[in-house]
């Protein structure tokens, strides 16, 4: 590839990069991720992971993020570092060398390319009308816009109900016996354990239990036990379903994923159309009409607005 061929491919990455909750990251991460692809990761001697957290710490609050540090973690070729920005949790991936980060680990086996627009925020189609709306939902347990479009969503399924085909799956990658998540093992064991309840509970138990770990739990699912207990739900039943068919519920989990192209959590399809209201977090109004407007006859469920929406609530974002 020729000088001039690299910059053209740099070019569409900056431009393409999405925006996060910070201002500079729209900026200062894609120039950072840049860094890291052409470095291949680490330039020079190893610091150790507190070291790399409270660089990338400090660079945050230079930029006036007025970040917390939440935890780091070795993930082998990279530190994951978890900051506490604008009351969100946000993890970022520091190099071995403590010289540069970026949002998303990249497998070095792909194609690199970076996530166009359009596959992070599909463009608007009609979406076919049915009689009873499929509605496909999909995200990671602990990415913290997967967490608040559940959260925008349970409403309208608890309005809805049986009147809609729900479908709710998890994005991850499955290599033989290895099952990686983009937030880890934690992120990895919850989302087995959202897939037992579902499976073994019902939708009712289901959105219950994944609000309570969202609104109790933290990163890492630490107090699931609490909220499987407070739901009557089995902890035996639910851990034995993850020692037993882990592996094979995300084997499943990653092939629906891949055929339905959900790279990105959230990820919302309405009878196979991918809809951008899944942004409008904390609005579920829009998703309420999004889904109503695929009825070939909508139910009177889907007259009036439902409390708590609004329309400038806040938009955009993912994992």
């Amino acid at each position: 590839m020729t000088d001039k061929e690299k910059n053209t491919d740099y070019k569409k990455i900056l431009k393409n990069i999405s925006k996060n909750y910070w201002a500079i990251s729209t900026v200062v991460l894609a120039v950072l991720l840049i860094a890291v692809l052409i470095s291949g990761g680490n330039s020079g001697p190893t610091v150790s992971a507190q070291e790399a957290g409270q660089s990338l710490l400090s660079f945050a609050n230079a930029q006036g993020a007025e970040a917390g540090l939440v935890s780091v973690n070795d993930n082998g070729q990279f530190y994951e570092v978890i900051l506490s920005i604008q009351e969100q949790e946000v993890p970022l991936y520091v190099t071995k060398d403590g010289e540069s980060f970026t949002q998303q680990l990249i497998p070095l086996t792909a194609q690199v390319t970076a996530p166009t627009q359009e596959q992070q925020a599909p463009t608007p189609t009609e979406v076919p009308k049915s009689d009873k709306p499929v509605v496909e939902l999909y995200v990671m347990s602990f990415c913290p816009y997967g967490n608040r479009a559940e959260e925008t969503m349970i409403p309208v399924y608890n309005l809805l109900k049986d009147k809609v085909d729900w479908n709710i799956n998890y994005i991850v990658s499955v290599s033989g016996d290895t099952i990686r998540s983009l937030h880890g093992q934690p992120e990895t064991d919850q989302n087995i354990r959202e897939v037992c309840v579902k499976n073994e509970y019902g939708l009712d138990k289901f959105w219950s239990f994944i609000s309570y770990v969202n609104n109790n739990c933290g990163r890492d699912g630490s107090c699931w036990e609490a909220g499987a207990v407070s739901l009557e739900l089995d902890v035996n039943s639910i851990q034995t379903c993850l020692d037993n068919q882990g592996l094979e519920l995300m084997k499943t989990e990653a092939q629906i994923s891949e055929n339905a192209g959900a790279n990105g959590s959230p990820t919302l399809l309405i009878n196979g159309v991918g809809s951008n209201s899944v942004y409008q977090y904390e609005n579920p109004e829009a998703y309420k009409q999004a889904i109503c407007s695929a009825f070939n006859i909508a139910p009177t469920e889907c007259e009036g607005i439902l409390e708590g929406s609004s329309s400038g609530a806040a938009t955009g974002g993912s994992c």
